[in-house]
């Protein structure tokens, strides 16, 4: 609720903004590069083994991670453009808690691994302001993809996997890539009366769920997989320049 009043705030501050001095119009193509910050409102199930043993208790927790944006917007009409997301690869520290011991007892929250991943997202926007006016607010709403890559298991959970569950491999990590709705607030502030440069803040939320897939080899030969499903469903934060062509 935090995030949304500072998003919704932004976009009624500058809807006050009146004063004509450049133009937003049909035709006209916005880039932007920034840096952005991921904050997850994560959420898991239970960690289940072979589908069959539930682990209650356990959940999986996925950390803040920051990298360079990239957005663009192209109007293809007065007040309304296409708009674009890249960035290069946001990078997540993971933990896991609850996890039983030898000794019955539970775990807290340990290192798990690491993951990285690419959230590429389309949005149709509205620029509800007079098209001259030095400040555009944006709304949008559209479709987000997300791709992970470079998913390690930490040392601490190879530890576990071998002293509890009889690993006898390294145990390998995996993401299922994710698709969701997205949307988006934002404003562009023109630094100038006939500058086409501009300043940028933007928010967006994410709607990103996936199913990790952890697996190994037991001593005892058998392939082990331990599974569950991970709402990573972030609030995406970016400052930065851009430039109206």
């Amino acid at each position: 609720m935090k995030s949304l009043s500072l998003a919704t705030a932004l976009l009624v501050a500058s809807l006050g903004a009146s004063q004509c001095l450049a133009d937003y119009e049909q035709g006209d193509v916005v880039v932007r590069i920034g840096w952005g910050h991921v904050d997850p409102d994560d959420d898991s199930d239970l960690l289940h083994i072979d589908n069959t043993l539930y682990l209650d208790d356990t959940r999986v927790y996925v950390d803040d991670g920051d990298s360079a944006t990239f957005t663009a917007s192209w109007l293809f009409a007065d007040h309304f453009a296409l708009g674009l997301l890249a960035a290069l690869p946001f990078e997540h520290d993971l933990a896991v808690a609850g996890l039983p011991t030898l000794d019955g007892d539970l775990l807290g929250k340990v290192d798990l691994g690491s993951i990285e991943h690419l959230p590429p997202t389309l949005t149709v926007q509205w620029f509800p302001v007079c098209k001259e006016s030095w400040v555009q607010p944006y709304v949008g709403f559209g479709v987000n993809f997300t791709t992970f890559m470079d998913e390690d298991i930490s040392n601490v959970a190879q530890d576990y996997f071998e002293d509890v569950l009889n690993a006898s491999s390294n145990a390998s990590l995996k993401l299922d890539d994710s698709w969701g709705l997205a949307g988006e607030l934002g404003v562009d502030i023109m630094f100038g009366r006939d500058s086409n440069w501009l300043f940028n803040a933007a928010v967006w939320y994410l709607d990103i769920d996936t199913e990790a897939k952890i697996d190994f080899r037991t001593t005892q030969g058998y392939n082990t997989r331990i599974t569950t499903d991970v709402d990573i469903d972030p609030w995406v934060y970016s400052i930065g320049i851009g430039y109206t062509f």
